[in-house]
């Protein structure tokens, strides 16, 4: 398990050298399939943190509270604020890989794509989700079990 920060990173460099533009939602959410890609095929997940179930989507707190500052402009990797962040070390090539998979699929998709997808009926954010809890915490559990399963029907 990683810190958001440190996922985070390393899905910006990523994205950098593929051109693509990731803005605080477009990255949350990046990360969250991310998350649910590492618990399917590997059983561990890819952050130290429990996602919340905010209004648009799946959340790491801490992580928001960090790169609220840049609002929903695009960030990178190169940004001054977060040139120091860590990168996930070269051993943990599983979580790379993740990351790159989940880029290569849904790195073009639009924000509002993003959040509509989080939003899938039955899906782990939707089971916890209401505006009057809108901190629930979503379960590395119930992610997994999704996950395995949309695995399964993808196959």
């Amino acid at each position: 398990m990683h810190e958001p920060r440190t996922a985070a990173k390393t899905m910006l460099v990523e994205a950098d050298r593929a051109g693509l533009a990731l803005t605080n939602l477009k990255l949350q959410k990046l990360l969250y399939l991310a998350h649910g890609l590492m618990l399917a095929r590997h059983g561990r997940p890819l952050v130290n943190e429990t996602f919340k179930a905010w209004k648009y989507g799946p959340v790491l707190e801490s992580l928001y509270h960090r790169i609220k500052v840049f609002g929903t402009d695009a960030m990178s990797a190169d940004d001054p604020f977060i040139k120091p962040w860590p990168e996930l070390p070269a051993d943990a090539a599983d979580a790379r890989r993740a990351i790159a998979d989940v880029l290569a699929q849904f790195g073009r998709m639009s924000s509002s794509g993003l959040v509509n997808l989080s939003h899938a009926p039955q899906g782990p954010w939707e089971r916890v989700y209401t505006a009057d809890t809108a901190s629930s915490e979503i379960s590395d559990e119930s992610i997994e079990d999704y996950f395995r399963q949309y695995l399964v029907d993808a196959a």
